[in-house]
């Protein structure tokens, strides 16, 4: 039984726990499950390490596309009447562990 994973989803790792939601970069819109390459698995409390990755890949279903936290920039010059607001909301993928590969 898979306990946990260390997984590199898009250039980030992430560590997968099974029936646990993990928030990811945005995926694209047209992929139904994500196939994750895996660095390091624990089954049964015994480790597995890749070089860098192991054969085994993990298949990630997706759930729903969100928006992430708001962030929110401000300018701003002394004397000069100067003010300028920006934010910027980032486009998440969640995704869940469904079936190991």
């Amino acid at each position: 039984m898979l306990n946990y994973a260390i997984c590199e989803i898009s250039g980030k790792q992430y560590k997968i726990v099974p029936g646990k939601l993990v928030e990811v970069n945005f995926q694209g819109e047209e992929k139904e499950s994500i196939e994750a390459n895996v660095l390091l698995l624990s089954e049964d409390d015994k480790l597995k390490i890749g070089n860098p990755y192991l054969k085994e890949k993990l298949t990630l279903k997706r759930l729903e596309d969100v928006k992430g936290e708001k962030i929110r920039v401000s300018k701003f010059h002394a004397k000069a009447n100067y003010r300028r607001t920006t934010g910027y909301r980032s486009k998440i993928t969640k995704v869940i562990l469904s079936v190991k590969s």
